[in-house]
């Protein structure tokens, strides 16, 4: 029997290493997954409406950012006195936005996303817009709560 008649075993050799490898990599995923999510913190509950200033505290035609939940939040009161409020967390990869009252536009310093004051993604990488929260004005107090 000459070398030629054997039948190659560099194919099988292939095979194996390949199911070796995905049957590695199905355990560690099937490990790693519940550890991942023990590990990573929960989200805490919303404590319900905030208090995050008077409304003289908000020029006209500005923004700010504040925390609500211990998230921060950017409000903005428009020329005409009414507020928004969105989360500060861009869609993109959760950097902090802020408001540009030169360009009337809010910005990501992480990778140039851009948001109208609506909240809608016009510009960069962000996938989509900001989500928008409730703000209420009470006797002169400005208060901000998950819609």
């Amino acid at each position: 029997m000459s070398n030629d008649d054997r039948a190659p075993t560099a194919p099988r050799r292939d095979f194996l290493g390949m199911a070796v490898g995905a049957s590695a990599t199905a355990v560690a995923a099937a490990i790693g997954y519940p550890v991942a999510r023990f590990v990573e913190p929960r989200p805490m509950p919303s404590s319900g409406p905030t208090l995050v200033g008077k409304v003289e505290d908000f020029a006209l035609g500005t923004g700010k950012t504040v925390l609500v939940d211990e998230k921060p939040v950017l409000l903005l009161r428009s020329a005409d006195g009414h507020f928004r409020a969105f989360s500060a967390i861009c869609t993109h990869l959760q950097c902090v936005v802020g408001y540009s009252a030169e360009r009337n536009q809010i910005e990501c310093p992480c990778h140039k996303g851009v948001y109208s004051v609506e909240g809608v993604n016009i510009a960069g990488p962000p996938p989509r817009p900001l989500e928008e929260l409730v703000v209420s004005v009470r006797e002169g107090s400005v208060i901000v709560s998950e819609a």
